[in-house]
């Protein structure tokens, strides 16, 4: 009989993902070839990335770009999982102030599995994607019209 492994607990995961605004932190517990899914079918934020780096690019600039970011608030509500199983779940809540005032409230969930040496292999994302597609596209609409304007947002 080959022994268990054991991984990450639901506390420890909390503590990973409680820092994920954090990039240099976040990323230290990233597997070298983690892939991030998107799920949805929603054009502006659904798919598959093949590093974290991808998915920054791709996805949390525009994020970014559309955020007072000194508003933005994430607290991890919830853990499923860990210990006996490579698979968690980590429910979370997310706030902030959209750089046109508009208050933004999502809560998503990141499904993760981690490998044996406690990096997250693979992350899927669930987002609110009517909530994420509203709020970039009004975002990007009026940048493009400040643009038009000579205002830059």
């Amino acid at each position: 009989m080959t022994p268990a492994t054991t991984y990450l607990s639901a506390h420890q995961t909390e503590e990973i993902f409680s820092d994920r605004d954090v990039p240099h932190v976040f990323n230290s517990y990233l597997a070298e070839n983690v892939e991030v899914t998107v799920v949805g079918m929603d054009l502006l934020i659904g798919g598959r990335y093949k590093s974290m780096q991808a998915f920054h690019d791709a996805i949390y600039g525009r994020i970014s770009d559309a955020l007072k970011m000194d508003t933005v608030r994430v607290e991890v509500t919830r853990v499923i999982g860990g210990g006996d199983s490579p698979w968690v779940a980590a429910e979370s809540l997310a706030t902030a102030t959209s750089k046109y005032d508009k208050t933004s409230h999502m809560e998503f969930v990141d499904l993760v599995r981690f490998n044996s040496q406690g990096k997250n292999a693979q992350l899927k994302k669930y987002f609110d994607n009517g909530h994420m597609h509203n709020h970039l596209t009004e975002h990007e609409d009026n940048k493009n019209k400040s643009k038009e304007n000579g205002q830059p947002k």
